[in-house]
């Protein structure tokens, strides 16, 4: 029937269709593989794509709340009346709801305690006031209805402790009387408060006029909190309000908090990085396959051709096969991409409260199934552009050694093959562009892949010229199963070096997706605030004496962590006075009042990233900066730079460049050897972990014993943006495990693809004698050597490629993983055994004389 099909004038596409549906409804199995691997990149792409930038807008909304609000335009001081009004109109001209957040100090006092205190005054609109988040109240109760009037505050806990009031007293500001109505147990914007005490009261606007805090000339932030309607744009508001004049500060919910920022950003290019691989992995899939499907029909196609089929008919019954493969497998990993966005949010909810909405969004599916079915026909363009050149009389004379040397020397008709190669990576490189945001991102996978493949191609090469020397020279010595074993990887028809090179791959992008994972993981969590403490101490003079006493206290998690600081001034760089530095106004001023620290030897969470550190016990005056203070001062290794410090002139060459990490004990960007500046006064910071229910205690030992130290409790803040963190590490973790899930699949089915080839070699050995057990323990060696080789260099590759990422798109520090590579070669070597005894386990139960007769 399909002979008589081919000899017909017209080969539509309605017969080519007829042809290559019987052939795939013939043998349906062995198009799994094709359309599995086609499934897992499209649920990869759709699924865990959809899911994590839908979770990454969930975090985005959440990040509001730690400004309360989209957008806040800050100043210090001097802010005009005119820059005030602008910055109001401009809110109004953007349909935005505006509010105004004033925020000072002030001495408080009461009647119950003789010594004022210095607190912190924080002014709002409480019917507006906050626009994202929600303010902790006891009694739990609106702030508009506790702030009802311009007589009424509400107060810290550590307020009411040191002033020794309650709900029902009156303290006194400025001196006016306001009555305490509650008691403000946690603020959704407390970090980007401008001031530190941690007593606080909250008041009106109108009570902050009654007051009279804030005069001509009075120490006062202002903070203009933006919420945006839907559809605003951003940046352009940011535009528009950076005109309004210098010393404004703009912010938005993506800046609220350092820590949730570089959390998202790095989620963000995980998603990129691990779509791109999980589209390279079931592309590389679908080749594997494909190109094993079309060697196997190499027989049909050379009858088709004897009997007058042109290659351009043969190549549209593959082609439409290959499509209808690419569309099934696409559907199926929508469904999987459907199952995938709805199960992560379950499994998170398993451990926070916090569920995130996870809407279905058609346009990921979309693009999955577009990419997967793209993917699919251009990696089946070289063994379809191969057709035209298939010769009946050397594909049936194919095992000769002149009818392959013959095929070798045709080199002009591999052209096409080569051409289609070409475009292969043209696409490729379009769609790891499209999905990854980045040309710089799609160059480097390209490379990556491109280099890769030639490698494993050259190693595969080496390999089977080393194995073939190997069972020539040592063939007596070796047992009878290791020698057929290693024989079989180079035998006519084995396709070992393809095989070799696709799981070589395969295990090089599924290694570096867990690489990549760990090293995300290791940036979000140590990125996470609050690890070195929730109570902040500031002002500290008797440092021991403080943190004697701490230690003491029940509750306490941690040990003290305080860093002295020295307030210093620049006068001059290699002799040029401050005033004529090449600078801007800002950072010449920046300069004129300098927190310096001191150090013995190189403090954890710095790297030292070009010059020397200065040796322990050094009396020498040098000098350490941050590169950002560098790149702020324009400084360089050498500078000789002169400060005045406490009254002594000091003068101090630049010996050394270090990185901060975010978790640093060692805040400041000046750093000096310890004695170099003994005697002089320090002042310290610092923090402590405190379990959050012990935290009163504590404050109220430290106040009754060092009233002068300023103490802030950050606990619900901080647990705040850690949860956020949590969830993104754990939602990393997820990704990376469905991925690394995916990539084991279609390295199985690489392996696996193999199987028809096995059909005529085990009928041959059978019939001449060999086994069941021979056979098994002969595909046992080769399946071990093809893993283990694919682990050893497809993990070597993963490692040197994370390298890159990491350097080039999660700005981190990459260590060679010597335990994984290990790891990854054993694995690879189970996997490529329980893939292909999976596969082939059929084929041992067949009679010989069943296959050879069926040829």
């Amino acid at each position: 029937m399909a002979n008589a099909s081919v000899a017909q004038n017209s080969f539509g596409f309605k017969t080519a269709s007829k042809i290559g549906w019987r052939e795939l409804r013939a043998s349906p199995g062995k198009f799994i593989f094709v359309i599995l691997a086609v499934a897992v990149g499209v649920a990869a792409l759709s699924g865990v794509k959809g899911f994590g930038y839908a979770f990454r807008g969930m975090l985005l909304r959440n990040a509001k709340q730690l400004i309360a609000a989209d957008l806040q335009a800050q100043s210090w001081g001097g802010l005009s009346s005119e820059q005030a009004a602008k910055i109001e109109r401009i809110g109004r001209a953007s349909g935005s709801e505006l509010t105004r957040v004033t925020e000072t100090v002030s001495m408080a006092g009461s009647s119950k305690q003789r010594f004022p205190q210095m607190i912190s005054v924080k002014a709002v609109d409480p019917r507006a006031y906050p626009y994202y988040g929600k303010i902790g109240l006891v009694p739990n109760d609106k702030l508009a209805s506790l702030l009802a009037n311009d007589h009424s505050a509400v107060v810290t806990p550590e307020l009411e402790m040191r002033l020794k009031v309650k709900p029902g007293d009156t303290i006194r500001l400025g001196g006016k009387d306001f009555f305490v109505t509650g008691t403000v147990t946690s603020e959704p914007d407390r970090l980007a408060s401008g001031f530190g005490p941690g007593m606080r009261a909250l008041i009106s606007r109108e009570g902050l006029a009654r007051s009279g805090l804030v005069q001509f000339g009075s120490r006062a932030a202002e903070r203009f909190l933006f919420k945006l309607k839907p559809g605003a744009n951003l940046d352009r508001i940011k535009g528009q309000l950076e005109d309004t004049g210098r010393r404004i500060y703009l912010s938005d919910y993506r800046e609220g908090s350092p820590a949730v920022g570089k959390a998202l950003d790095n989620t963000t290019t995980f998603l990129s990085l691990v779509s791109l691989i999980a589209l390279i992995v079931g592309s590389l899939g679908v080749a594997m396959a494909m190109y094993s499907h079309l060697q196997q029909h190499m027989d049909t196609i050379a009858v088709m051709k004897a009997l007058g089929a042109r290659a351009t008919q043969i190549m549209k019954i593959y082609l439409l096969q290959t499509l209808w493969l690419g569309v099934a497998g696409g559907l199926l990993g929508v469904a999987v991409g459907a199952i995938v966005q709805k199960s992560f949010p379950w499994l998170i909810h398993q451990v926070f409260a916090l569920l995130p909405e996870v809407p279905w969004d058609w346009s990921f599916s979309i693009q999955g199934m577009s990419l997967g079915v793209l993917a699919t026909l251009l990696f089946t363009l070289p063994p379809l552009l191969g057709v035209r050149n298939v010769r009946p009389s050397l594909v049936f004379r194919r095992d000769m050694s002149d009818a392959a040397a013959a095929s070798r020397r045709n080199w002009r008709e591999k052209v096409p093959s080569w051409m289609g190669s070409l475009l292969i990576l043209a696409g490729f490189y379009a769609i790891a562009v499209w999905l990854g945001g980045s040309w710089r991102m799609g160059f480097y996978f390209m490379a990556g892949l491109i280099l890769s493949v030639l490698l494993l191609a050259l190693i595969a090469a080496v390999l089977l010229g080393v194995l073939r020397r190997i069972v020539k020279l040592f063939s007596g010595q070796l047992p009878v199963s290791v020698r057929h074993g290693l024989a079989n990887l180079y035998r006519p028809g084995n396709q070992a070096r393809s095989v070799l090179v696709a799981l070589g791959i395969g295990v090089m992008f599924t290694s570096t997706t867990y690489l990549l994972q760990r090293t995300i993981l290791r940036e979000v969590t140590s990125e996470g605030p609050g690890r070195e403490g929730n109570l902040f101490l500031l002002d500290v003079r008797n440092s021991n004496a403080l943190s004697a006493l701490i230690a003491a206290q029940p509750g306490v998690r941690s040990k003290v962590q305080l860093v002295g600081y020295i307030v210093a001034r620049m006068l001059s760089n290699n002799g040029v006075p401050t005033e004529r530095l090449n600078l801007r106004k800002e950072r010449r001023e920046n300069l004129q009042t300098i927190r310096i620290t001191t150090a013995e030897a190189l403090p954890d969470g710095l790297t030292l990233r070009k010059g020397e550190w200065w040796q322990a016990g050094s009396t020498i005056a040098a000098l350490a900066v941050s590169e950002q203070a560098r790149d702020d001062f324009k400084l360089r290794l050498g500078d000789r730079i002169q400060f005045q410090i406490a009254g002594r002139t000091v003068t101090a060459p630049l010996v050394a460049i270090f990185r901060r990490e975010q978790r640093a004990p060692v805040r400041y960007d000046l750093v000096f050897p310890q004695k170099a500046l003994s005697g002089l006064p320090v002042t310290y910071y610092g923090a402590v972990h405190v379990n959050p229910a012990n935290i009163p205690e504590v404050e109220e030992a430290i106040f009754e014993k060092f009233p002068t130290v300023t103490v802030m409790n950050l606990a619900d803040v901080l647990n705040r943006i850690q949860e956020a963190v949590d969830q993104v590490a754990l939602v990393v973790r997820f990704l990376a495990a469905f991925a690394i899930l995916a990539g084991i699949i279609i390295l199985a089915s690489s392996v696996a693809g193999t199987r028809y080839r096995r059909v005529r070699e085990v009928a041959v050995l059978k019939a001449l004698g060999a086994t069941r057990k021979r056979i098994t323990a002969i595909f046992s060696i080769e399946f071990s050597v093809l893993g283990a080789v694919a682990g050893l260099v497809g993990g070597i590759l993963a490692n040197v490629f994370t390298r890159i990422l990491a350097d080039k798109f999660i700005n981190t520090h990459f260590d060679f993983d010597w335990i994984s590579l290990l790891a990854v070669i054993v694995v690879s070597a189970l996997l490529a055994n329980l893939a292909g005894w999976l596969a082939s386990s059929r084929i041992l139960n067949q009679r010989p004389l069943e296959v050879l007769r069926a040829e």
